[in-house]
């Protein structure tokens, strides 16, 4: 009798052990064809509430219903170590697309990736400015995992050792057709946390699921006129005089230019920042700003966050900083009102109000030995995680906002942006430099719910210049950044006629670039997108 209770009691304990790692998915549907999904207790703070994103209803309304893309059975969630980890149907034709921005590949079936944002480092690992943790399949559906931790995927590497799709076992020494990736039916996520929700989207279309995804996430951005125009960014130390002799040397040449940034040196100090102008550069800010107003030129500031000591809102903003630096700046903890009112207070008061048209948003994303560390501490309480994952978004949405209270668009940059940034008037960049991996972000932009832009700096040759003025061109933002180098579109005299011709090119294009911005809105369809998302792409998947 004895053996037999302990029996039962070794029976019982296993019993609740598999219960409370096997997970029920509550399911709620959200909108036609997207459907809500969670697992265990989801975290209160992710990244579309870190993003504001506000869905667009008519929107996605307007794209009518279509059915649940497979079974939802064939979705699994389990907890245990207190991480979660989501599995989703993987058959054998089918292709994945996403992940984020990645500059060197498309497909992304077998790849195993950690999305942490970050500066991006060569190599297509997850680690990038905008780790957007969505995914879409050749097969006409997509998953966003609404999830503001580091997560690991396993994008059709894994193999289960029990299931309906399990390859046979071969042996290597005679066996030719044996394989050191075997076929794998999953794609498999874990999240840090104990619960997360995630998000499931219909076609039929491949680029169906990506407008559902963006009109989520309140549909694309609708930029000003001027953004979709030519911008120049000067020389780091540029004096007021130094821009205006500039934009005279565009117009007497006849080139376009609607917008000029103004790097660091604008800033009494960079590296941290103080978030006022150089009086010794920039003598009288506000007459500056008016007098290239009328000239038809708007300017946009480069800055990064971090408070140097030097500032005047130092003092003020401190308690609600982290207990670790960037270059000994404070970092402020962005989820707080307090440290919101007061750091875009200080760049609404001495720059949006005199007619600053928008900003630049440097070293959001990373390296890890630039950025704060995963052990600091904010006072909000949200960890360093959470605030490296969503940075860029919180960046984004309040400054955004202060455009927005004066009936205005703004259009700017930014080093770091994710899931639920759809609707935000920012464009990535980065100091990267490699053409061919430019045009590869300029592609992936479109699973990620992101804009890129292909900046030119300079070039070895005329030819090297041409070509990347060509992208240029035909991207979401038209820039040169010469805040080092100093280059002019004409610095290069052999293709000085060509470039012209280019960016008057782009000029003459001004009523297709808004066309095509008013449908990412209201459609949600991408305006610089893959032809793995248009009608009769195949993809290519090779058989196991």
């Amino acid at each position: 009798m004895n053996k037999i209770f302990k029996y039962s009691i070794c029976l019982l304990f296993l019993f609740l052990t598999t219960n409370l790692i096997a997970q029920d998915i509550k399911w709620e549907a959200v909108a036609p064809g997207v459907w809500k999904g969670s697992v265990g207790k989801p975290e209160a703070y992710n990244l579309l509430t870190a993003s504001g994103a506000t869905p667009s209803v008519d929107g996605l309304k307007n794209m009518g219903d279509a059915p649940f893309p497979f079974e939802k059975s064939e979705i699994t969630g389990k907890l245990s170590d207190g991480k979660t980890y989501l599995r989703f149907p993987l058959d054998k034709k089918e292709q994945l697309y996403g992940f984020g921005l990645n500059f060197q590949t498309v497909h992304q079936r077998g790849k195993i990736l950690e999305l942490h944002v970050d500066h991006y480092g060569g190599k297509d690992n997850g680690r990038t400015h905008a780790p957007t943790p969505f995914y879409v399949s050749s097969n006409g559906y997509g998953v966003f995992v609404n999830s503001a931790r580091y997560l690991k995927v396993y994008a059709g590497t894994a193999v289960k050792r029990d299931g309906t799709n399990v390859p046979d076992a071969k042996d290597r020494n005679t066996d030719k057709s044996w394989s050191a990736r075997p076929y794998s039916d999953g794609v498999e996520i874990l999240v840090p946390a104990e619960g997360v929700e995630f998000y499931v989207f219909a076609g039929p279309k491949p680029l169906d699921v990506v407008r559902r995804y963006n009109l989520l996430n309140g549909g694309g951005v609708l930029p000003p006129r001027w953004g979709l125009g030519f911008t120049q960014r000067v020389k780091t130390l540029f004096t007021s005089k130094d821009v205006e002799d500039e934009a005279k040397e565009f117009q007497d040449k006849g080139f376009p230019l609607d917008f000029i940034g103004l790097e660091p040196g604008w800033q009494s100090r960079a590296y941290p920042c103080t978030f006022e102008w150089d009086t010794s550069r920039y003598p009288a800010p506000a007459a500056f700003v008016k007098d290239m107003l009328g000239k038809g030129i708007r300017l946009n500031l480069w800055t990064n966050p971090y408070v140097s000591p030097q500032a005047s809102i130092y003092k003020d903003i401190k308690p609600f900083t982290a207990d670790h630096t960037v270059w000994v700046g404070a970092v402020p903890d962005l989820t707080m009102p307090e440290a919101r009112d007061i750091f875009f207070g200080q760049l609404k008061k001495s720059q949006v109000n005199i007619g600053i048209s928008g900003y630049k948003f440097d070293e959001v994303d990373g390296y890890d030995h630039y950025l704060w560390p995963d052990v600091t501490i904010f006072p909000s309480g949200k960890s360093a995680e959470q605030l490296r994952q969503t940075y860029g978004l919180l960046i984004q949405r309040y400054s955004a906002a202060l455009y927005h209270e004066r009936n205005q668009r703004t259009y700017g940059l930014v080093r770091a942006s994710n899931g639920g940034g759809s609707s935000l008037p920012y464009v990535i960049y980065n100091d990267y430099y490699n053409h061919e991996d430019f045009i590869a972000a300029l592609i992936n932009s479109s699973f990620a719910g992101v804009l890129w832009t292909p900046e030119a700096r300079a070039s070895k040759t005329g030819e090297e210049w041409l070509r990347r003025m060509q992208s240029v061109v035909f991207s979401p933002m038209a820039m040169i950044n010469a805040w080092s180098s100093g280059t002019k579109p004409w610095s290069y005299p052999e293709v000085e006629q060509q470039v012209k011709d280019m960016a008057l090119l782009r000029m003459q294009m001004m009523p297709y670039w808004y066309s095509e911005f008013a449908k990412y809105h209201f459609q949600g369809i991408p305006p610089f997108r893959a032809m793995n998302l248009e009608e009769g792409y195949q993809a290519d998947v090779k058989k196991k």
